[in-house]
């Protein structure tokens, strides 16, 4: 049932014994006092209100028991398209207090004016302490949190938002001067001094694709360091990928990251880095570079632990690899790393069980072959690379398919890099012709 006189600026929810009614009011006049919040027994008359009081209102009314509620653990993200049936609550499972942050595709600096019509209440459902709409909330200037372990986001009203939020257990985010959740469905750049914190944390969403590329990183002289984590300051963590200031940073781009949400925890505020939906040159060797390959399943839970990637040059290049982690879950499922060259049968090390860091390998050839056949969720791997020019030359100052000149190489260095162990002499030296299957 719904009555409707004229869309107003305040509003108020009030509910009856057997309806909802989601109420505005509008009273240019005077201000009405005492009358804010959730009313779960009260029922409003508007005759109490002297007739000077000149309210318009608009009241939309439907059986309480038609909501259709959904509840989601904290560590989510919904596209808030609720529509005027809907409800959805977020719930910690750790029992901790909840956050809400929000984020405008592909604009950092903009929150959604719409977000103004998503009303939000402190607990389980909509009979919860209504707090006020999900714009102020999340635009105050302090810390909005749930008073115990769910925050419940309701629209009445149905109007739509391109907008994404992300809900977090409180006390991970303690743990950082600054917290920022973004959006995007293309490319995204973090400028230096985006956030003026010693320990930045930043959640990415990325709305079309399940896998990005970080395609630039830099750091100004007040940055630190990077790391880079599936999923949410929410989930367990687990650093895949780190970058220091003073490391050869610069020679780990592009780096592919097989997650559509992803968080990186950024130490210093002097550092700026892209992220892209394409690269073109992931599967290109150049002298000096490394990185990792890893499984989808190790960034999105359920996703395939299977892949296969070629790195071919024109060039006789020296691989150098190891399997960082290996985890075989299902029978028949193996690990492999090929190096090879037109002509000259490849040579390749393969497990077909669970391994660790068993050793750096390394081979001379144009291509290096890294790939996961099989595709339980269950299993993964990790396998990391070095690329080098066979003939000795040292690596140039930039990056090919960027702009920036290599970090240079210090006293730390990014554990993408796979170091040389004893047993192999320095790259270039010598080629190992046949790899033994272990």
């Amino acid at each position: 049932m719904a009555t409707t006189f004229k869309l107003s600026l305040l509003i108020f929810l009030v509910f009856f014994e057997k309806y909802t009614a989601a109420v505005n009011f509008n009273c240019p006049t005077q201000p009405i006092s005492g009358q804010s919040g959730v009313f779960p027994s009260d029922v409003l008359d508007l005759t109490t209100f002297p007739s000077n009081y000149n309210c318009e209102f608009k009241s939309l009314q439907f059986p309480v028991g038609i909501l259709q509620q959904k509840k989601l653990p904290t560590g989510s993200v919904m596209q808030l398209t609720i529509t005027a049936l809907q409800t959805f609550t977020f719930i910690s499972p750790y029992n901790d207090n909840v956050v809400i942050n929000t984020a405008n595709i592909d604009n950092i600096n903009l929150t959604d004016w719409s977000l103004q019509y998503i009303f939000v209440y402190d607990g389980p459902d909509v009979y919860s302490p209504f707090v006020g709409n999900l714009y102020d909330y999340v635009t105050s200037p302090t810390l909005m949190k749930s008073s115990g372990n769910a925050t419940t986001l309701a629209n009445f009203y149905g109007i739509g938002t391109l907008s994404y939020a992300i809900a977090n257990d409180a006390k991970p985010l303690y743990t950082y001067d600054t917290y920022t959740f973004i959006a995007y469905n293309s490319k995204v750049t973090i400028p230096k001094d985006f956030s003026d914190g010693i320990s930045n944390a930043y959640t990415f969403y990325n709305t079309m694709y399940d896998s990005v590329y970080l395609t630039d990183l830099d750091f100004g002289p007040n940055g630190m360091k990077v790391d880079v984590r599936p999923l949410t300051p929410s989930d367990e963590p687990k650093f895949y990928l780190e970058y220091v200031y003073g490391g050869p940073y610069k020679r780990s781009l592009p780096q592919m990251i097989p997650g559509r949400l992803f968080t990186m925890v950024t130490l210093g505020p002097e550092l700026t880095f892209t992220l892209s939906n394409v690269s073109s040159t992931w599967q290109t060797p150049y002298n000096g570079r490394m990185g990792k390959v890893f499984s989808a399943s190790l960034w999105r839970p359920g996703a395939f632990s299977g892949f296969n990637y070629t790195f071919e040059s024109t060039d006789l290049m020296t691989f150098k690899f190891n399997f960082d982690s290996a985890i075989i879950h299902q029978a028949g499922e193996q690990v492999q790393c090929k190096v090879g060259r037109p002509g000259v049968d490849p040579v390749s090390v393969t497990f077909s069980h669970s391994v660790a860091n068993p050793g750096v390998r390394v081979a001379n050839g144009t291509y290096l072959t890294t790939s996961y056949l099989g595709d339980s969720p269950l299993s993964s791997a990790i396998i990391s690379f070095e690329m080098y020019n066979a003939d000795g030359t040292l690596p140039t100052t930039s990056v090919p398919g960027t702009t920036n000149s290599l970090g240079t190489t210090g006293a730390y260095e990014t554990t993408t890099k796979v170091g040389s162990r004893s047993g192999f002499g320095m790259v270039g030296v010598f080629v190992v012709v046949v790899l033994r299957l272990l």
